[in-house]
């Protein structure tokens, strides 16, 4: 399932759980001196969590993700934080694509790793989080304060309460096909045909495909949002909070495609219902930079750039991905000469095959050719060392040279 959603990012991060191998069988408990994990069998993970009276830490992995690999050494493989886990938790290693045995994934709509969900002795979820939370250096921070938040709600008999502990639910086939990427053809269609023959539309298996399926519908997407408090209580603010952004995800996105002002209008509406008074100014910059980039109105653009630089870190990638856009497309001189300052500085600050090259080009276009040819001989020389493909300044220097 596809997220690369322009949306309010939902505050979600997550774990990712590490085997420490002794040589045991698959499937049963391997046993350092403090810490048990056990890989893939959840039957085997409950009954060790139940003897030892501890939580269960559910670890959802696969083999080619690489934020798994690095938690894997700074949490799991780190002597004193896994010390630390073992006071409270038994960890299950699960890959989340060798699932059908237990259907964790199915039940708690995992479609990001690492992603971890925590259990008490009853099976009840009480804590989740998913996703990686940010750079390498913020995973370990996040993870170790999901494992802290999931031990004082433990304490306190939180848990929530729509999920139950129940792992093989009436799941509608269509779910499980494309969760296990056996069909995806027409879901949208399934899910609304389900939905309409569904008259619990609050029920736990319904819930979890609106997270996993962003909201569905237009008219899921309705209900939900008029019934967002009904949904907190059963299944807490942080799984609503991302269905309610990616259902405004799917409003801009739709307006942005269609260009339509109306409609973007409209989500800009619907965005100040669901996002706090601290976020909406650096969201609705965003998407406004996005709809004033669809609609080529590029001198609006940039200054919308320029408001977002003062208001936030506007990272460098962003930077020239934005100033390659009007390389590309804008004929404005005096937006072509704000980019081309822009892309001077940070090419000066963080020099790189792709600062220099867009930093060249824009050179070119504002007329200063020999400096321009200059930098992109530079450009190429960096790109070379580095072992990137440069093939496209060389061709554009053969025919401007």
């Amino acid at each position: 399932m596809a997220t690369n959603y322009l949306t309010i990012k939902p505050f979600i991060s997550a774990l990712c759980a590490a085997l420490l191998f002794f040589g045991f069988q698959a499937g049963y408990a391997q046993t350092s001196a403090k810490l048990t994990i056990i890989d893939q069998d959840y039957e085997q993970a409950k009954l060790e969590s139940k003897k030892q009276h501890k939580l269960l830490l559910i670890d959802f992995f696969t083999t080619w993700c690489v934020p798994c690999k690095y938690l894997d050494e700074a949490v799991f493989k780190n002597a004193n934080l896994s010390e630390e886990l073992a006071k409270n938790f038994v960890v299950l290693k699960y890959d989340a694509e060798k699932d059908k045995n237990h259907q964790l994934s199915l039940k708690y709509h995992i479609r990001m790793y690492p992603s971890a969900v925590v259990l008490n002795e009853n099976k009840l979820v009480v804590n989740r989080m998913y996703g990686t939370g940010g750079s390498d250096k913020d995973m370990t921070k996040n993870y170790m304060a999901f494992i802290n938040t999931s031990i004082e709600n433990h304490s306190r008999k939180n848990y929530i309460k729509g999920v139950s502990g129940d792992n093989f639910l009436n799941y509608p086939k269509f779910y499980e096909e494309y969760v296990y990427h056996i069909n995806k053809k027409d879901v949208d269609q399934k899910f609304t045909r389900y939905w309409q023959n569904n008259p619990d539309h609050f029920d736990e298996v319904t819930f979890s495909m609106l997270c996993y399926f962003d909201g569905g519908s237009d008219e899921m997407a309705n209900f939900f949002s008029q019934n967002k408090k009904k949904y907190e209580d059963l299944y807490g603010e942080l799984d609503v909070r991302w269905v309610n952004s990616m259902i405004l995800s799917k409003k801009v996105y739709a307006a942005l495609d269609a260009k339509d002002r109306k409609l973007f209008n409209e989500a800009k509406d619907m965005a100040r219902l669901q996002i706090s008074a601290k976020d909406t100014v650096s969201y609705f910059l965003a998407i406004e930079q996005q709809m004033l980039k669809k609609e080529q109105r590029w001198a609006d653009a940039a200054n919308v750039v320029e408001q977002r630089m003062q208001l936030e870190n506007y990272d460098p990638e962003s930077t020239n991905d934005f100033c390659w856009s009007i390389y590309q497309e804008c004929n404005d001189q005096h937006v072509l000469l704000k980019c081309s300052s822009w892309m001077k500085k940070l090419a000066k600050r963080s020099p790189s095959y792709n600062t220099l090259d867009t930093y060249a080009r824009l050179l070119y276009k504002t007329g200063n050719k020999k400096l321009a040819i200059a930098t992109i001989q530079k450009a190429i020389k960096l790109g070379k060392a580095n072992k990137e493909d440069t093939r496209s300044s060389e061709d554009w220097l053969k025919k401007n040279i």
